[in-house]
């Protein structure tokens, strides 16, 4: 490993503190399944629905940590010719990510020591998916970063990127600013750690970053039952962390010739502003802004985005779509296999209600119960393509028109997808068991 690449307190900081915190036993009882890494969201976003992913495919893990993206990634690949290329400067946190997948048995991950600026040098080959959740924000430049990654990356290929957001995170940085100068600079890490909890109990009633924390915000990242002291220091105490807002994001990417396809974390919906405000006169000016303009406006009237969860690809689009008839239906999440559940449920005409929960964020959402929209949430099933639902609900409901049922369509997939539920896949793509 080049240590002149590496930032010296970042590396200390990791091997200190390896993050985040992970039992490797609890691999016996849990999976964590993370945001970017579901193959078949990966599959809708970024490879138009039409990827196979049972021979060949390979993934890159930069800055993988204690090993949750590369546990996942290699799990869903267990069975697949596939290669899950683990890449990190922290021994310490290798160590745990390399017994979380002993105890599963995983034998399709490389393990690499190194600094994600010496990609282009550890002949490591083309990768067709890259996972960097949480990395380049940490880096001396972010730009270096993101080319080292294109650098390596298929022509093809998609990348998943988390980065800080800056107007979500205000009030850390108003609490790291205070913990800089509050802190002395001879302190070792322990130390650090334990005036920074004293002075943490003391503060004013009236500060911001306690308002946050009477609020719910930010205390498992730092209580005993959630990251403790490593989630602590990562937040607060990071000698290398920067934010971006939407417009810096774009600013960071358009130099690497690579394309945003969409953000795709729980609050995805919320990058759209006339999801924010309801008035439609002021909708309507919404809806005369570029793309780029929209989500920029949403990100400020939101204020609540912590991270910026995003793919980028080499091609503009890359997502799939209602248009192609030959693709299939499937929910994920929390909705998965709940799809004949759905459709069993609703008894036209009357509606059914749906509970959609981020975080402190809770929804009901109305559902209107059609004899068509009940056909189509059964079909919900990742088999039956649409042409041959279409064809079935004609057949079933007598007199239905082609427009009528992809006006339902639409507005189910647009409810269902847009949180994260429903996505496409092309029906010559086999499923994964």
């Amino acid at each position: 490993m080049d240590e002149t690449l590496l930032l010296p307190e970042v590396k200390q900081h990791y091997e200190a503190l390896p993050y985040p915190p992970r039992n490797p036993n609890d691999e016996k009882n849990r999976l964590v399944k993370t945001t970017g890494d579901n193959l078949d969201k990966l599959n809708h976003y970024c490879f138009n629905g039409k990827r196979d992913f049972s021979s060949g495919f390979r993934c890159l893990v930069a800055g993988g940590g204690t090993g949750d993206a590369v546990i996942y990634l290699a799990e869903q690949l267990r069975y697949c010719n596939g290669e899950v290329v683990y890449l990190d400067m922290s021994e310490a946190s290798r160590a745990v990510a390399e017994k979380r997948a002993a105890i599963r048995g995983l034998t399709n991950i490389t393990w690499v020591t190194a600094s994600l600026l010496e990609l282009p040098s550890l002949g490591l080959g083309k990768f067709d998916y890259i996972n960097c959740s949480g990395v380049l924000h940490h880096l001396e430049s972010t730009e270096q970063g993101l080319q080292a990654l294109v650098d390596v990356l298929q022509d093809d290929g998609a990348i998943f990127l988390m980065l800080y957001g800056r107007y979500g995170r205000t009030t850390v940085y108003e609490m790291q600013a205070l913990l800089r100068e509050y802190l002395p600079a001879s302190a070792d890490i322990p130390e650090k750690i334990e005036m920074a909890r004293k002075l943490l109990d003391h503060l004013p009633k009236f500060n911001n970053f306690k308002r946050d924390l009477d609020a719910g915000l930010w205390g498992h990242e730092m209580s005993d039952d959630g990251y403790g002291d490593e989630g602590l220091y990562d937040l607060l105490l990071h000698s290398r962390d920067r934010c971006f807002d939407v417009q810096e994001l774009y600013q960071l990417i358009e130099p690497t010739g690579m394309f945003l396809a969409d953000f795709v974390g729980r609050d995805r919906r919320f990058y759209d502003p006339c999801n924010l405000v309801s008035d439609v006169q002021v909708q309507r000016r919404f809806k005369q802004m570029k793309k780029r303009q929209q989500q920029s406006v949403a990100e400020k009237l939101c204020g609540q985005f912590k991270k910026h969860e995003f793919y980028l690809t080499r091609k503009k689009n890359s997502r799939s779509t209602l248009n192609d008839m030959d693709n299939v239906m499937l929910l994920v999440d929390e909705m998965e296999g709940q799809h004949k559940i759905l459709s069993e449920s609703m008894m036209p005409p009357k509606p059914i209600t749906v509970t959609y929960k981020v975080k402190r964020y809770e929804e009901k959402i109305n559902i209107k119960g059609t004899a068509i929209t009940k056909q189509l949430f059964f079909y919900m099933d990742g088999k039956t393509p649409l042409n041959r639902i279409f064809k079935r609900i004609k057949k079933l409901i007598p007199g239905t028109k082609t427009s009528e049922i992809k006006q339902e369509l639409s507005d189910v997939f647009e409810v269902f997808s847009s949180r994260g539920w429903l996505y496409l896949r092309h029906s010559g793509v086999k499923k994964r068991e």
